[in-house]
């Protein structure tokens, strides 16, 4: 008996975090804050945890100038301050807009392809932009391509 009750709640628990896993207009509507940032090949900052890894060609950079690396990760955890400010906020009504952003705020209107998990941004300067969202450990997660000389970025965002 015990068995089928544990074999149950398992099913139970695996269909719920798979039902949480979704990207849809349900699932990203609210406000979010960025929680992490992994730019490729450059650095991985975690926000929650004030923690900064440097990738190999910073640390390449670093190196070839002579510096250290401690006080390379402390000078770019001060560069990268404001990101902590950053929030994002998806309406039910189709519109969004990101607040505390380097760039600037942006408001817009947004669109969710649940086949493809990719979030389509259209903001008020006319600029469109797809991005391929997933859910991760609770966080929604951005995967924006790289541009020009731009590498990818990953962004993952804690809702408030």
């Amino acid at each position: 008996m015990k068995k089928i009750i544990l074999s149950v709640a398992f099913a139970i628990a695996v269909f719920a975090v798979n039902a949480q896993t979704k990207v849809s207009k349900l699932s990203v509507v609210g406000k979010w804050s960025l929680a992490a940032m992994n730019v490729d090949g450059m650095f991985y900052y975690d926000i929650q945890k004030d923690s900064l890894f440097l990738g190999a060609a910073i640390l390449g950079q670093l190196a070839a100038a002579g510096q250290d690396s401690a006080g390379a990760v402390e000078m770019m955890k001060g560069q990268l301050e404001p990101l902590k400010e950053m929030a994002f906020s998806f309406n039910t009504d189709g519109s969004y807009n990101v607040a505390g952003s380097p760039q600037g705020a942006e408001k817009g209107t947004y669109t969710i392809d649940e086949a493809t998990e990719t979030i389509t941004l259209n903001n008020s300067k006319g600029t469109k932009k797809d991005i391929k969202s997933s859910f991760k450990n609770g966080r929604l997660v951005f995967n924006v391509p790289s541009e020009g000389a731009a590498p990818a970025t990953t962004m993952e965002l804690r809702k408030n």
